[in-house]
């Protein structure tokens, strides 16, 4: 999939001469020949400050390839090309589902599609607020929150009602949730709960970030939206 977004890519890219990236493309292909993850990872992070079309066709292929790292830096780096998100954001969104074991390269994706904000990208972005890995799922919210439209508020207060369930008799402030857990048959955690105490802080502050409210349980969020929703305007 990758690689038929990066010829449909470069088709929308067009042309664009410069010698600057010609030159950091050249020094990237002969860096990322050091057997050194770590420094792989730094080229890609090196070419990525150089915001051109070759230099965003050339970064592309390494959200998919190398090891976790490289992958992280190359979706790190596609937060800076704003001038083409609508060429990265279609290649980060692609690149979700190829990382998926990769919590920590999804959660890159996810920064940039935040960080380049754009509302086409939240049917995935919430698709992946229910993620079954809650690094995941943190990743997404923190993507909504950074893109703040109001179609993320009931979704993020549904969500938080369900992941509610599961931590019900903690009680108390969601925003303090304590580390307390119920065993279950094997021993250990519920794992739904123990996603739940994770995620429920993440809801709590992405709703925090788009409404610029604080409510630390569902109910009061939805007692709060319920009077604000048919006037309710994003400020600046």
């Amino acid at each position: 999939m990758i690689s038929a977004l990066l010829v449909s890519m470069a088709a929308l890219l067009g042309p664009q001469e410069d010698k600057e990236a010609v030159e950091a493309i050249s020094k990237f292909k002969k860096e990322m020949n050091n057997p050194s993850t770590p420094a792989r990872a730094a080229a890609v992070s090196e070419l990525g400050r150089v915001h051109h079309q070759k230099t965003l066709l050339a970064i592309l292929p390494w959200l998919t390839n190398d090891g976790g790292e490289v992958r992280k830096a190359a979706a790190a780096a596609l937060a800076g090309f704003v001038d083409f998100k609508k060429v990265a954001l279609p290649a980060l969104v692609s690149a979700i589902q190829p990382n998926q074991k990769d919590a920590m390269v999804v959660e890159s994706i996810f920064q940039s599609i935040g960080k380049l904000g754009d509302e086409t990208t939240l049917p995935t972005v919430h698709k992946y607020c229910e993620d079954k890995d809650p690094k995941v799922a943190k990743a997404a919210l923190g993507a909504a929150a950074q893109i703040r439209k109001i179609q993320s508020i009931d979704f993020i207060i549904d969500l938080m009602t369900k992941l509610e369930k599961y931590t019900a008799d903690q009680g108390g402030d969601y925003g303090g949730i304590n580390n307390g857990g119920i065993n279950i048959p094997g021993g250990g955690e519920d794992p739904n709960r123990a996603r739940a105490r994770e995620v429920i802080p993440a809801c709590i502050n992405a709703l925090k970030a788009i409404t610029k409210e604080s409510w630390p349980s569902s109910k009061e969020w939805k007692l709060w939206w319920a009077k604000k929703k048919g006037s309710f305007t994003l400020d600046k």
